[in-house]
């Protein structure tokens, strides 16, 4: 899980399954035990779509989740008006998230996405991280920790936030 504003990791974990539609619920958790909270807007995209995790929004956290791949989403969005009125009463889990995502509250909201978690998988293959090293679960688990912190901390020290910081030292010393 990314920051969409700062871009520096929040949460991460790696898996073997073959689709994240699991992974939704395990990384909202993650983030709360590391950060002592859930995000208050979490954005992902269709491949972790489900009921299931439609219904894990809550008072805390509000869920953008794109019910279909990217590129049929722009394509629908160019086509189609921002909707207007009551949300119809016969409409089911999909049927609201697609419309929330259709408003421009949405689409301003799930924009900040690829520019965000997709960037940052970008700069960790032009950083050499594009296939791991170490062999198991185990030992790629440990390179993608290693290769997250060394990404916040460049985030952090290009953003003038690191030790220096007169905002760290306040923290610090408070």
């Amino acid at each position: 899980m990314v920051d969409c504003d700062t871009q520096v990791i929040v949460a991460q974990d790696i898996t073997t399954d073959a689709n994240d539609v699991q992974q939704l619920k395990p990384m909202l958790e993650n983030c709360e035990g590391v950060n002592g909270k859930r995000p208050e807007k979490a954005l992902a995209d269709a491949g972790y779509w489900s009921k299931a995790n439609a219904q894990l929004a809550d008072e805390q956290t509000e869920l953008f989740i794109a019910t279909t791949k990217d590129w049929k989403r722009r394509k629908e969005l160019r086509e189609a008006d921002p909707p207007r009125g009551r949300i119809p009463k016969w409409y089911g889990l999909k049927e609201r998230m697609e419309r929330k995502l259709r408003t421009k509250r949405g689409r301003g909201i799930y924009r900040k996405r690829s520019q965000s978690v997709e960037a940052v998988f970008g700069q960790h293959v032009t950083r050499g991280c594009d296939r791991f090293l170490l062999r198991g679960e185990t030992g790629a688990q440990a390179e993608w920790s290693l290769f997250s912190a060394t990404h916040n901390l460049l985030k952090l020290w290009r953003s003038g936030r690191g030790p220096d910081s007169h905002e760290v030292a306040n923290a610090i010393a408070g």
